[in-house]
């Protein structure tokens, strides 16, 4: 990575009220190293501080480490603006007019802390030819004081990283190959200027901005890898500012991980199965009886197997077989414990696509 193409690199910090953590963030962010352990340089660090009630934006010019390109930009939004998405996406579109049409969007939160070699890991799937990466998000365990939050909260983790493996098995994505993770948030995400500005930036949504970017990333069949390899550290907040986000799962989590239901073993490689049949079908394969794997009616499935883009096609395939109704009944959720040893011992004897793909013409279901 050549210092050049850093050049083009920039960081999009959003950040209200982070005067006691953003040094932490912006220090880690100044002693990042490529894969051979050498200081990397030349990148942009642009901090967005909106609404703030502290000196937030003061704090980050005086902590920031001798090297590190900094911008600071103080904002104050209107009241129905001011959260989440509105900061984010105007961080994201600055950051996106300082990096120009062929430079690369950094994603990241002012309590987050990078590992040493994060923007690297981050950046080479970009480098190698992806519109978007993903990197590992994990919780500072001293934030998690409540040890049923903890044990409830390694069991999704466990859970959901098996969870991508089988479907890695029974439904590869040349351009997400395993292993990789679940994980697609602003603390640790990716993507070209001109793959952002190919979906029309941060969509309109009320809350998980990060999510619906990734949607509309796969949405245009852009491809995104999810890479484990660059990882961050984030603080546990109990209290949220957002209605959904990590908050509120933590919340869900102090009940205990009975409490905590999620798909089972039978419906991650059910979902897989199906997802990989469509994809098939979309390219003109025969591979597995549709409406049997997606539990909808050949009508909704000709109509999804029409859309524009694969990535159109899967979503309305996953709205029809929700709408139905039938899917629910036939998958109901499981304790996270009970998935989790359900994918095991389905990765333990082999789990495997049971079709032979034969030619058909796209956009029959049968």
């Amino acid at each position: 990575m050549f210092p050049r193409y850093l050049s083009h690199v920039v960081v999009a910090l959003p950040a209200r009220d982070e005067a006691q953590r953003i040094g932490a963030t912006l220090r880690a962010l100044g002693q990042q190293v490529d894969g051979g352990g050498r200081p990397l340089s030349g990148y942009t660090v642009a901090v967005l501080a909106n609404n703030c009630r502290d000196k937030t934006a003061q704090q980050a010019r005086r902590a920031t480490p001798a090297g590190l390109k900094l911008r600071v930009r103080e904002v104050c939004l209107p009241p129905e603006r001011a959260g989440v998405v509105e900061a984010r996406r105007q961080a994201m579109d600055w950051a996106a007019v300082l990096a120009g049409n062929d430079g690369v969007l950094v994603s990241t939160d002012a309590d987050t802390c990078p590992e040493p070699d994060w923007l690297w890991q981050l950046l080479a799937p970009i480098q190698a030819g992806a519109d978007a990466a993903a990197g590992r998000i994990l919780l500072n365990p001293r934030g998690i004081a409540d040890p049923i939050i903890h044990h409830t909260q390694q069991l999704d983790d466990a859970y959901r990283l098996a969870a991508c493996e089988l479907t890695a098995r029974l439904n590869p994505d040349p351009a997400d190959p395993w292993p990789n993770h679940w994980q697609h948030f602003g603390a640790s995400l990716a993507l070209s200027v001109r793959a952002y500005r190919a979906v029309g930036g941060i969509p309109d949504v009320a809350c998980l901005e990060d999510v619906a970017l990734v949607q509309a990333l796969r949405r245009a069949d852009l491809t995104l890898r999810h890479t484990p390899h660059a990882r961050v550290h984030t603080s546990a907040r109990l209290t949220g500012r957002v209605p959904v986000g990590l908050s509120t799962q933590l919340a869900e989590w102090r009940c205990g991980p009975d409490a905590w239901t999620v798909p089972g073993g039978a419906e991650v490689a059910a979902l897989a199965r199906a997802e990989a049949a469509l994809r098939a079908r979309y390219r003109g394969i025969c591979n597995g009886d549709l409406c049997a794997l997606w539990l909808t009616t050949p009508e909704r499935l000709c109509r999804a197997l029409q859309a524009p883009t694969l990535g159109q096609a899967l979503e309305a395939a996953h709205a029809a077989r929700l709408e139905e109704g039938v899917w629910m009944r036939q998958y109901p959720p499981v304790p996270v414990a009970q998935a989790l040893e359900g994918i095991r011992a389905l990765l333990y004897v082999g789990a495997r696509p049971d079709a032979e793909p034969v030619e058909v013409q796209r956009g029959s279901p049968a």
